[in-house]
């Protein structure tokens, strides 16, 4: 029989594991390790011994471990062994386990046997080394990552066996995926915590708010705020995109007067906070500045629709201690009342030396919140709403507005925060619910309608009969209401919350969530709330089409409600790319400046498919509304 030599790839794989084995004899001398074992620094393929036994040995010497099959005559399923190593990396003493393909494939773990047995077999159809990676499931259930090297060994006719040459891999799997993990991580995360106002490029307020946290709790400071209000109502015709304009404007000339490097931004409707810590080295005291930015805009003309436009500035100054009990949102309201009472009093700035104690702080805001409800001091805008199915406009949202001084509507989102905070939202809370119902039973009520409720309102255990009540005197259809809950962090009693959701179901009316995918505990609210409709929050939507992680948030988002029957609409949808996206991603309903911006309501309005009534807080300030 003639002598069977190694192929030349066999020869330049026996010669790799040489020179491994002879780099790691080298590495131990040279590190002082004294060889206690039988490694014989010998060629493999220059010793005289059969294929098996040279690749065995190879493998040996490099800790690695084998397992071999040798084909058997037909109806032979021939002979399966293993090395003492490979036993040892499948998790078994040396000896103790009879091999077959089948209890081989039993130890592989179950969602990589297939590929294994897949791999083997063109291996040995195509005559053609292969290699392979793959779980084990060691006794006790243990997981290890085990790579393996497939040689064809052949005899004069064919084939006649497979030896696979494997190492445990899973430090260097666990390393891989680990660099993996990371990379993902890094491409997704945002470094940017000071995510700016759209509009303006500057600090949002809840950034401004954190901040003056952080100063309270170590170094201490002065927070200036300053509240722009126009000097005559503007025109009606103004359009957002004109107040924008101005709005952005306002801010160019705030940043230019206090500069770069100190935090300042919009805090409110036509209110800007600066925040001067001794970190900042500031060249000037907190009062100076507050005077220099009155000035500066007192003499500021500023212009809409080419025609002049000046502002009613007053500023407030509240210093502040390290430790001070006040929280961050104190502060600013502190800062937001100095500023009225400078406007009242006829004086530039009113400085607070420390915060006002905190019965005077919720006492003076609550009685304004209850001011402005009893005056009606609030009116309600419709945002148009598209179907990206029907790809037309299908529902509006109703925004609310607060009136200011001189009867200017602007945004509401620094109110319903204050509302919020001093415990008084259910008041404004009624107000929209009661407004909203009778302007629907005005109406033919062909359409449907939704009516946001505050998820802090919803402890209170006499507001199903509030709604119920307004449902009957205003005639209005239930089945034509959907419920929003806003603010679903601060849902503060669950059982409640649950009843009044099973108690507007039970009416025949509908229940949505609003800003979800921030608010703690969302998820629980969707497996314990009968809920129809979801919003995704804003902060998702308006980066989408720069933000992977966004991406990966929507996207999971939308087929976890679609699988929980739930329909899904996105918020702040800025340009058509965004719209193409969500369609994308299976998103039921967009709104945002793209869709339409809000109009003022007017009674006997083209009736529309549906019309949203919504109490909110859009994270687009503007402050001029």
């Amino acid at each position: 029989m003639a002598e069977i030599r190694p192929s030349p790839l066999e020869l330049a794989r026996a010669r790799r594991v040489a020179r491994t084995v002879q780099s790691r004899y080298d590495l131990s001398l040279a590190e002082g390790y004294e060889i206690m074992v039988d490694a014989d620094l010998v060629d493999p393929v220059t010793w005289k011994a059969d294929e098996v036994t040279r690749v065995a040995r190879a493998a040996q010497l490099s800790k690695l471990g084998t397992i071999t099959w040798m084909a058997g005559g037909p109806g032979c399923l021939g002979r399966l062994f293993w090395s003492d190593e490979m036993a040892l990396i499948f998790g078994h003493a040396p000896g103790t386990r009879r091999l077959t393909p089948e209890t081989v494939l039993d130890l592989i773990h179950p969602g990589d046997a297939e590929r294994v047995r897949a791999v083997v077999r063109a291996a040995w159809e195509r005559h053609r080394p292969d290699e392979v990676r793959f779980r084990v499931v060691q006794p006790g259930g243990r997981i290890r990552h085990v790579h393996c090297h497939l040689e064809i060994l052949t005899a004069a006719d064919g084939p006649s066996g497979i030896i696979a040459t494997g190492e445990d891999v899973t430090a260097f799997e666990l390393a891989r995926q680990e660099r993996r993990r990371l990379a993902v991580r890094s491409r997704m995360l945002s470094t940017d915590l000071d995510v700016p106002d759209v509009l303006t490029g500057l600090p949002t307020r809840a950034y401004v708010i954190d901040e003056v946290d952080r100063a309270r709790r170590s170094t201490g400071g002065a927070l200036v705020v300053v509240a722009t209000e126009p000097a005559t109502r503007l025109p009606d015709a103004l359009t957002d995109e004109d107040r924008d304009r101005v709005t952005a404007e306002v801010a160019r000339v705030l940043r230019a007067v206090v500069g770069e490097k100190v935090t300042g931004g919009l805090v409110g409707s036509g209110s800007w906070g600066v925040l001067l810590t001794p970190a900042d080295d500031y060249p000037e005291t907190a009062e100076s500045l507050a005077v220099r930015i009155v000035e500066t805009f007192r003499n500021h003309l500023f212009s809409v629709r080419q025609k002049p436009l000046r502002f009613t500035i007053s500023a407030g100054v509240v210093h502040f201690g390290s430790g001070v009990p006040a929280t961050g949102f104190d502060l600013l309201i502190d800062g937001e009342n100095a500023a009225r009472d400078a406007r009242r009093n006829g004086t530039a700035v009113t400085v607070l030396d420390r915060p006002v104690e905190e019965r005077e702080r919720t006492d003076r805001c609550r009685d304004r919140i209850r001011r402005v409800v009893k005056a009606n001091r609030f009116a309600l805008y419709a945002q148009p709403i598209v179907d990206l199915q029907l790809n037309q406009v299908t529902r509006h949202e109703i925004l609310l507005r607060v009136r200011s001084d001189t009867g200017q509507p602007v945004a509401p989102w620094a109110f319903l925060d204050m509302a919020e905070r001093v415990g008084e939202i259910l008041t404004v809370d009624k107000w929209v619910v009661d407004h909203a119902l009778e302007l629907i039973g005005r109406g033919a009520q062909t359409s449907h309608y939704q009516v946001n409720i505050s998820g802090r309102s919803l402890a209170d255990p006499g507001l199903l009969a509030f709604v119920t009540d307004a449902i009957d005197r205003h005639r209005v259809k239930p089945e034509c209401l959907t419920f929003e809950i806003t603010e679903t962090a601060l849902i503060e009693n669950r059982n409640e919350a649950t009843a009044f959701a099973t108690g507007i179901r039970e009416l025949g009316c509908h229940l949505a969530l609003d800003d979800f995918g921030t608010g703690y505990g969302t998820l629980t609210h969707l497996k314990q709330l009968p809920v129809d409709l979801v919003k995704i929050d804003g902060t998702f939507i308006v980066d989408l089409c720069r933000s992977p992680a966004s991406q990966a948030v929507v996207s999971t988002l939308v087929e976890l409600c679609h699988t929980l029957g739930i329909r899904v609409a996105a918020e702040y949808v800025q340009d058509e790319e965004t719209i193409e996206l969500l369609r994308t991603c299976g998103v039921d309903f967009a709104q945002g400046y793209r869709t339409g911006r809000p109009e003022p309501i007017t009674v006997g309005r083209k009736e529309v498919q549906t019309v949203e009534l919504e109490l909110r807080f859009p994270p687009q300030h503007t402050a001029l509304g």
